[in-house]
């Protein structure tokens, strides 16, 4: 399938990775879920071991061509150190699946789709291909998974 870009958007969290795979051109979200850490692990190693393996295990099954992570940034709402783990779980997966991974703030996302203004990413979240998607994690998910396949150059 040449031109054709598979992306996966990734918003991550201390217990895990949400994520939606899409297939360029037309946007077709082909999966999107969720990998938690089973609660049986209690051992932060062990927890991120296990979401490492299953992350490359979930890269090699569905193949994408890139990688979009929402990047946690600084703020008075700090995220968690667990979280900044996670993300850097997923961007050893993607290196070690032979996976592109691109770390994008939401002004990062805005950016590649609007101009800068007051309110433009909550805009991007209510375009109609966006906002039919069920909740606020989903829809910036497919937001960074379709702004990966923008980006992202065709072979």
């Amino acid at each position: 399938m040449d031109g054709v870009v598979r992306a996966l958007g990734v918003i991550c969290d201390k217990a895990g990775v949400q994520y939606t795979c899409v297939l360029d051109p037309d946007a077709t979200v082909e999966e999107e879920t969720e990998l938690s850490v089973p609660a049986a692990l209690t051992d932060r190693g062990a927890q991120l071991d296990w979401l490492l393996e299953t992350t490359i295990g979930l890269l090699h099954r569905l193949g994408p061509d890139v990688v979009y992570v929402k990047k946690s940034v600084g703020g008075p709402r700090q995220p968690s150190p667990e979280r900044h783990e996670v993300e850097a779980v997923v961007q050893v997966a993607a290196h070690r699946a032979g996976v592109a991974c691109k770390m994008r703030t939401t002004e990062q996302v805005r950016a590649a789709h609007a101009p800068k203004a007051k309110g433009a990413y909550d805009a991007l979240l209510e375009r109609p291909d966006v906002n039919s998607r069920s909740n606020k994690s989903r829809r910036e998910r497919y937001l960074y998974a379709i702004t990966a396949t923008a980006e992202h150059p065709r072979d």
